[in-house]
C-alpha cells in the first residue's frame, strides 16, 4: 500500500532519496493484483485492493491464476512463476513491485545458505526486464521495513497481513523471524551491508558474463545458438566454467551446479578425437561439440539417439 499510495499522491516514482522527495519519474498509474487462490482469504485481499484503489481513481485489474502445485518447483516458485505469467500479459512498459531492502537482505541470506554463485548472490535487482519492451523496476529496494512500516503508520494507510508470512517452515520466514533478529542484535546496519554485498555480487556478476562473451569470442547481447568451442581449450578451467555457465543461461537452461558445469567443461573443452563430436548433458539437454562449435538442444527434440556417461 505504500508503493501504492506515493505514487497516487506525487503521480512519480519514488526517487533514491527516499520516500518523501517530489522529484521522481511522471508515471500513468494503473494497479495489478494477482489473485493466487492459495489463501482461504485470497478473494477478500483482492476486494480490499479493489477498495483502496477506488479510493485512489486508479484503475485495476485482477489476475486470477491457477498455481501449479504439482510443477515439483514447490509452491512459492509456483507461484512465483503464475505471478510473473500475469504480470507479463499486461501491455504496461513498467510494472512497479514493492520489495525492499529488508527483503533484499533476507534474500541475500538465503542464497548464502544454499551456497549460490554471483548471480543469486546479487539478489533482487534494481530493474530487470520481464520481456521485450516490459521492465519490472522495484523503486523501494533501497528503503528499509522500518521506514516503510513508519510511512504508512504516519499517512494512516492500511494493509493486510497474509498469515503464511508466519509459517517458518517456509525458509525465507525462518530466516525472517528466527536468524534475522539475532543478526540485527548485533549487527543493527546488516540490511544495507547486505544490500551492498548485492550490488557487488551484481557488478561481478555483469563482469564475469562479459568476459564470458570475451573467451567465446561473441559480442553483442543475443542468446547465441552456437559458440566456438576451441576458443576456451586452453583457458584455465574456471574460465571455462564460466563461460560454459553464461552460454547456457543464454539458451534458457536451468542453472547447473559448480560440479556439473566441471564435469561438463572436462568432457566438451578438449581436442576431439578424429573429429567425433563430444557430448554433455543434463537438465533434459544435451550440449554438443562438433568442428568446434556447441550447440545445445532438449534431449526430446535431438535428431539421433543420445547416450550420456
Amino acid at each position: 500500500m505504500v508503493l501504492l499510495d506515493v505514487l497516487t499522491k506525487r503521480n512519480a516514482l519514488p526517487p533514491k532519496g527516499g520516500l518523501h522527495r517530489n522529484d521522481g519519474p511522471r508515471v500513468v498509474l494503473r494497479a495489478i493484483h494477482v489473485n493466487h487462490g492459495v489463501s482461504r482469504n485470497a478473494d477478500a485481499w483482492a476486494q480490499f485492493c479493489v477498495e483502496e484503489c477506488s479510493k485512489r481513481d486508479v484503475p485495476i485489474t485482477v489476475e486470477i491464476v491457477n498455481v501449479d502445485r504439482r510443477s515439483g518447483l514447490g509452491l512459492e516458485a509456483a507461484a512465483r512463476e503464475a505471478r510473473y505469467a500475469a504480470l507479463m500479459k499486461s501491455d504496461a512498459k513498467f510494472i512497479l513491485v514493492a520489495q525492499h531492502q529488508t527483503d533484499q537482505a533476507e534474500t541475500v541470506l538465503h542464497q548464502m545458505l544454499r551456497g549460490t554463485g554471483l548471480q543469486g548472490l546479487a539478489g533482487m535487482g534494481e530493474a530487470r526486464e520481464l520481456r521485450l519492451g516490459q521492465m519490472l523496476l522495484r523503486p523501494l529496494l533501497n528503503v528499509s521495513r522500518d521506514d516503510i512500516e513508519k510511512y504508512a503508520k504516519e499517512n494512516q494507510l492500511k494493509w493486510i497481513e497474509d498469515e503464511s508470512n508466519d509459517d517458518t517452515t517456509y525458509a525465507r520466514n525462518y530466516i525472517r523471524h528466527d536468524i534475522v533478529p539475532v543478526i540485527a542484535s548485533r549487527f543493527p546496519h546488516y540490511a544495507s551491508s547486505l544490500e551492498r554485498i548485492a550490488r557487488h555480487a551484481h557488478e561481478s556478476a555483469e563482469l564475469n558474463e562479459a568476459l564470458a562473451k570475451m573467451d567465446l569470442k561473441l559480442c553483442g547481447a543475443d542468446a547465441f545458438s552456437g559458440a566456438f568451442a576451441d576458443a576456451l581449450d586452453t583457458l584455465s578451467l574456471p574460465r571455462q566454467i564460466n563461460a560454459l555457465y553464461h552460454w547456457l543461461r543464454w539458451q534458457k537452461v536451468a542453472p547447473a551446479s559448480r560440479d556439473q558445469l566441471e564435469a561438463w567443461a572436462s568432457q566438451l573443452f578438449r581436442v576431439p578425437p578424429d573429429g567425433k563430436p563430444h557430448l554433455a548433458g543434463g537438465h533434459d539437454y544435451v550440449i554438443r561439440r562438433r568442428r568446434n562449435v556447441l550447440t545445445c538442444e532438449k534431449i526430446a527434440d535431438a535428431k539421433t539417439d543420445v547416450k550420456l556417461d
